[in-house]
């Protein structure tokens, strides 16, 4: 990690600190893949687990998409979370730009929805690889839900690893 003091770049030490900040520990980002038939038997293990990083990670944004059962679920418990600890901010990242009002994109209001700049120049047929690319890009940290490495939560959990991002998956 990163920080600007003035015009000099310094690097932060291993634990997010860096004493140019004087103290101020970094907001931790965090996204989120998993697989589209997710049952609700891990809500609570992802209720948790989001918990733990905002208090003991200092994660304060999040990114989800908005594609299967696992998306939903996450929305669902950060709309709860965001209640109790309203400094988070989270945002529900779209493929695709909505051209007329539907059930698929009225669920989320225009303050907790995101579409990433560039994102309307690429095909349809590649808009969810870019925008689940883009979140990784973002991110600190993954948490995810997958028990086989095909598909795409699949290969972003191997993309994050290659990337040496921290992964949580609570399939596991």
């Amino acid at each position: 990690m990163w920080c600007l003091p003035g015009e000099t770049l310094f690097r932060h030490i291993s634990s997010g600190m860096c004493f140019f900040c004087e103290g101020i520990t970094l907001k931790e980002t965090v996204c989120f893949f998993g697989h589209h038939d997710t049952t609700d038997d891990i809500k609570d293990r992802l209720r948790q687990e989001i918990r733990f990083l905002i208090i003991n990670e200092n994660a304060r944004q999040f990114y989800v998409g908005n594609h299967g059962r696992f998306d939903y679920m996450v929305i669902e418990v950060l709309r709860e979370i965001k209640e109790e600890f309203p400094g988070i901010t989270y945002a529900v990242v779209l493929a695709y730009m909505p051209d007329r009002p539907t059930d698929e994109y009225s669920c989320f209001s225009p303050e907790e929805s995101l579409f990433p700049d560039g994102l309307e120049k690429v095909p349809r047929k590649f808009a969810v690889l870019w925008r689940n690319d883009w979140m990784l890009k973002q991110s600190d940290t993954v948490v995810c839900y997958v028990y086989h490495a095909f598909g795409g939560s699949g290969r972003m959990v191997e993309k994050a690893l290659k990337q040496r991002k921290r992964v949580i998956n609570l399939a596991k």
